[in-house]
């Protein structure tokens, strides 16, 4: 007769123990808001410490924005205006195409968005939307100076230089 073996148990057990339903009244974690990390990085910008083989980083303050927070702000920002030609539908458009670049769906925006984005960048930096998150250190590249960074979660927004 086989020795009964003390830590093994019955597969059968493990299951009725996964599929044990809540009991009633229990408090079931809400679902994480998605949060959206971003860098603004100006044009043509390069790091401050140069490698060897000609690339070149800095550290650049990174920020965070939680989805809910994103499209009120985009919401009270981005309105019909008839003088300027703004109809409902091309606010829309505009809306949707301002949430997909700042969560890093979309990866430019047309000339007369940017002055959303600059918007968006002074809310963000005063601190009167979103979040200072840990700095984050950005390599540019030796040839074409382009940004990239080893945190996959961070959205590059370039604006204009000053």
């Amino acid at each position: 007769m086989p020795k009964n073996l003390k830590h093994l148990k019955y597969f059968t057990n493990y299951i009725a123990e996964q599929e044990m339903p809540a009991e009633e009244g229990a408090a079931v974690a809400a679902p994480k808001e998605p949060k959206f990390s971003f860098i603004f990085i100006e044009s043509d910008d390069e790091g401050d410490y140069t490698y060897p083989d000609g690339s070149s980083s800095r550290r650049y303050n990174t920020y965070e924005i939680k989805k809910p927070e994103l499209e009120k702000w985009i919401d009270a920002n981005i309105v019909v205006d008839e003088d300027k030609g703004m109809t409902k539908s091309a606010v829309d458009v505009k809306r949707k195409a301002m949430f997909e670049f700042i969560s890093g769906i979309k990866s430019s925006l047309t000339p007369d968005d940017k002055q959303y984005i600059e918007k968006f960048k002074n809310a963000i930096t005063t601190g009167m939307e979103g979040r200072q998150i840990q700095d984050t250190d950005v390599i540019f590249s030796p040839k074409d100076k382009r940004p990239t960074t080893d945190s996959v979660d961070v959205t590059f927004i370039t604006i204009p230089k000053k």
